[in-house]
């Protein structure tokens, strides 16, 4: 009796060890991971994304170092037998800008997408008395067609792309096939949109030298700036991150340049065709601009003008649709 006495304690004794043991294993957090980097970071930022990574665009980055003394960031896609196409952004702008024209243009075109001085992640040199001019700019893409090797290219630029597209038309003649022009104008001389971006109102919002001493525009203008019809929310949402990233004096080197832009007594040199894309609801160019423009190129082997009703100043990334519009537009227009 009494070794089954014992035998029978030593049963319950070892269960209610082995009992205790696994609520111990279940209650302990497991331990830290030294090689998994995601142990101990919040969510939101396991999920967080930089500018460049809303858009999911089957292009290649690469960074070349130009003879103007900048680190240029382009993008490339298409095939590298492709008729080259160089797509120019806007004043503030980046890849972002063409995310939605390029899958469109990529199966028959060589699609260069380069990101200008002070934009993306080019390098943003302090400007010289204060801006980035135009000829700057210009500069800039030529030297970047000599370091990857583009002979002659077609020429897409939008706004301030636009009028670097013209410079190149007028200064490096035998480097351009073509050009495509978005949203732009002869002169930006007394434009009142710029200069209400350059100097704000006074009251409200107090332009690119007005945060001095916060060193900050207020998020307000930004997204006032970069508001988007487009119905994609992640494009949205990048295009205004990548505005918020630059540099609070970058704005005024960008503005200050661009305010002073006239090619109106330069248009007439222009002699390869010319491809003009804009929208009604432009409130930088107006029709008037446009037809400015167009008067202005007398020597043009060809003016084909393009009106899309409804469409903003950003008109190629109001909407998907009206991207792919343009996008056609462009394809169709290129020549080699």
């Amino acid at each position: 009796m009494k070794l089954k006495s014992l035998l029978l304690a030593l049963i319950v004794i070892l269960a209610m060890a082995l009992t205790l043991t696994a609520c111990t294993t279940e209650e302990t957090p497991p331990t830290d991971d030294p090689e998994d980097p995601n142990i101990n970071e919040p969510v939101d930022q396991q999920e967080a994304r930089e500018w460049w990574e809303m858009v999911d665009v089957e292009w290649t980055e690469n960074t070349v170092a130009l003879d103007t003394g900048i680190n240029m960031t382009y993008m490339v896609s298409g095939p590298e037998e492709g008729i080259p196409i160089i797509l120019i952004h806007g004043a503030t702008d980046s890849r972002l800008s063409w995310a939605q024209i390029v899958p469109d243009l990529a199966d028959t075109y060589r699609v260069y997408v380069p990101e200008l001085r002070g934009h993306g992640k080019t390098d943003k040199p302090a400007g010289v008395d204060g801006k980035y001019t135009v000829a700057e700019h210009t500069a800039d893409i030529i030297a970047f067609m000599d370091a990857v090797n583009i002979e002659k290219a077609n020429i897409v630029g939008h706004s301030l792309g636009s009028m670097i597209a013209q410079n190149l038309a007028i200064d490096a003649a035998d480097r351009v096939t073509t050009i495509t022009l978005i949203a732009s104008g002869a002169s930006t001389i007394g434009n009142e949109t710029l200069q209400w971006v350059y100097d704000g109102d006074g009251t409200d919002y107090l332009g690119v030298h007005g945060y001095d001493d916060v060193q900050a525009l207020p998020e307000s203008f930004i997204r006032e700036w970069t508001a988007c019809t487009n119905e994609d929310e992640d494009f949205n949402e990048g295009i205004y991150m990548h505005a918020t990233s630059l540099p609070y004096e970058v704005w005024a080197y960008i503005f200050g340049g661009a305010m002073e832009f006239d090619n109106t007594d330069r248009l007439a040199e222009i002699t390869c065709p010319v491809q003009i894309i804009w929208g009604t609801a432009d409130v930088i160019f107006s029709a008037e601009d446009e037809q400015a423009l167009q008067d202005g190129l007398t020597s043009a082997a060809e003016v084909t003008f393009q009106q899309i009703e409804g469409a903003s100043h950003n008109t190629h990334w109001d909407s998907q649709a009206i991207a792919s519009q343009v996008a056609g537009l462009i394809a169709d227009f290129a020549r080699e």
